[in-house]
């Protein structure tokens, strides 16, 4: 009697992966523009929201391929990302309190090298780990440039009311803040969106305290006047670019109404917009290289 013949194992059909977009309810409108710019990028949209503190909790089995921008901050707990997700590492920033928990995990850095940093601080700190890595600044520079500049554009002021602000520019300006509640992405993200596009359709000047003010309407070629801190690594990109820090506290209100600002750290309060063609370019490839070599 002849054996029947043996029959292959049935295998399980891969996996299709897929395309996720970082997300973060922090109550900082900032953090959707990330959001949003990373989304630009991606080949298709996502499938997939993940939030950006809760990267290790991800417990889907298909393949998440997400771009990691923007500001990580937290504990040990909260890091490396699950299994299941497909890091790209660029416009990536580690606070302080986060570095040690990319310290006790730099062999999983090293997987994804080299590692695309947000700033030049982060880029030494995962170099002296061991880490390839190089700055190619943040996803919000990629925003696109607008066509023109408004007719009878406004000044936009942002989160900037303690700034000491010449009256003329005052006088009829926009008032604005980036802080809102900490609400989900499916509301946050659509109020993001209308942000960026009221600063694109009527902004000719934005005055602010909040990088991710200042980058976005950099990119959009929107003229900027930021206030921070010259020696903060975190905002080190707005000189990178071709802008300027201007001392956020000689030019506070309650410091003389700003009188040491305007003596040691004089303002333009006109300047022109900047171009960061380049910058783009070269940001887009920086994403598209690694989603290719993913």
């Amino acid at each position: 009697m002849t054996a029947a013949p043996i029959k292959a194992a049935a295998t399980e059909p891969a996996l299709t992966p897929k395309y996720a977009q970082i997300t973060c309810p922090s109550g900082n409108v900032g953090d959707d523009f990330q959001s949003l710019a990373a989304a630009l990028h991606l080949p298709e949209p996502a499938s997939f929201f993940i939030e950006r503190e809760k990267v290790q909790e991800w417990s889907r089995e298909v393949p998440a391929t997400l771009i990691m921008n923007g500001w990580f901050s937290y504990s040990t707990q909260s890091w490396p990302p699950a299994p299941s997700i497909n890091p790209i590492f660029v416009g990536f920033h580690v606070t302080e309190r986060f570095k040690p928990a990319v310290a006790q995990h730099v062999e999983y850095m090293k997987r994804y090298a080299p590692i695309g940093a947000r700033d030049a601080a982060t880029t030494a700190f995962l170099q002296s780990l061991g880490v390839a890595a190089e700055t190619t600044h943040c996803l919000t520079l990629t925003f696109p440039t607008r066509a023109h500049s408004p007719k009878a554009g406004k000044v936009f002021i942002v989160d900037a009311e303690e700034i000491a602000i010449p009256r003329e520019l005052r006088a009829g300006a926009v008032k604005m803040t980036h802080v809102m509640p900490p609400l989900n992405h499916d509301v946050t993200l659509p109020f993001a969106r209308q942000l960026l596009q009221k600063y694109r359709d009527e902004a000719r000047l934005v005055i602010t305290t909040r990088l991710h003010a200042a980058l976005p309407c950099i990119a959009m070629g929107i003229p900027v006047v930021f206030f921070g801190d010259p020696a903060d690594g975190r905002t080190s990109i707005v000189n990178d670019v071709g802008g300027k820090i201007y001392n956020a506290r000689l030019h506070r209100k309650s410091l003389m109404r700003g009188t040491p600002g305007a003596m040691l750290d004089k303002v333009d309060w006109e300047p022109a917009a900047i171009d960061v063609t380049q910058k783009k370019a070269q940001l887009a490839e920086a994403v598209s290289s690694r989603l290719q070599n993913s």
